[in-house]
């Protein structure tokens, strides 16, 4: 019986594999102030965290130019569409997002 449900398992697990736990797929992400990280970015720039009010999940230490954070402040976005600059140091600049539309959550 335990054979049944060990290939059951293998049977099982790509379909696991293939959800979204983190919820990066899906329009519930927020770019949001973040005044704790205020002393780590230079004059000018805007310390954010990437959050999701949803599943409670956040990615923090990003910064952003004041102009960006303004565009984006209140729109929702998915994580997957966040490039952020792989190199440098903490809090990583973030080079692009993409906002969800309305029709698109």
């Amino acid at each position: 019986m335990s054979k049944l449900w060990l290939n059951l398992g293998f049977l099982v697990l790509p379909l696991l594999a293939g959800c979204d736990p983190y919820h990066k797929e899906k329009c519930e992400w927020y770019l949001v102030p973040e005044p704790d990280h205020i002393g780590l970015v230079e004059p000018g720039w805007v310390s954010l965290c990437a959050r999701n009010f949803v599943i409670n999940k956040q990615r923090c230490y990003l910064k952003s130019t004041l102009e960006f954070a303004k565009e984006v402040n209140g729109k929702l976005i998915r994580l997957s569409s966040l490039k952020i600059a792989e190199t440098g140091p903490y809090p990583r600049e973030i080079l692009s997002v993409k906002t969800c539309k309305p029709d698109n959550k």
